[in-house]
């Protein structure tokens, strides 16, 4: 083989390695969440959370790229799956993933805004006690928002449903 095919082969390979290394890393995620499921919930063998794997893939772009969204995720699923809770709505971090694309255009109002923090702090209360904000101003916002971003989580519960997230046989 000549020089300029292997080169051309090498640069075939590089740019498949770095096609699939999301897809990998990704999945080596979603196993780590499977095992951590499972003795959360005392699952040995291939249980339903065993076999749940592919109802934790990602749904949207900040899914395949935040480990720590992906993680949260996935963990949701999962555990809906071993309380035998429906999978089809929307995740917390889903959410987040919209309200966060959502607010780069444009601000978004005080509701969406609180909804956001609220699931935040849900996924990630201790960088939410550093980094954002306290559990007494949350409150605060509760009362003046919380109905209305109440509201806004189940449109967006409803509008991120999954129907192919359904039930396993």
């Amino acid at each position: 083989m000549s020089t300029a095919s292997e080169e051309t082969l090498a640069d075939i390979w590089r740019n498949l390695e770095s096609m699939l290394a999301p897809i990998i890393t990704v999945r080596e995620w979603a196993e780590d969440e499977i095992r951590a499921a499972q003795q959360r919930h005392h699952e040995s063998g291939r249980g339903p959370i065993w076999h749940a794997s592919s109802l934790v893939r990602p749904t949207l772009g900040r899914l395949h790229t935040s480990e720590r969204l992906y993680r949260a995720h996935a963990a949701e699923i999962l555990d809906r799956v071993a309380e035998g809770e429906n999978t089809r709505p929307a995740t917390a971090a889903e959410m987040i993933c919209i309200l966060m694309e959502s607010s780069l255009p444009a601000p978004l109002n005080s509701a969406a805004s609180y909804l956001y923090m609220r699931l935040f702090a849900q996924l990630f209360p201790e960088d939410c006690r550093q980094l954002v904000i306290s559990p007494t101003e949350l409150d605060a916002y509760e009362s003046v928002h919380g109905a209305e971003a109440d509201e806004y989580e189940s449109d967006l519960q409803r509008k991120l449903t999954q129907a192919w997230r359904g039930p396993m046989a």
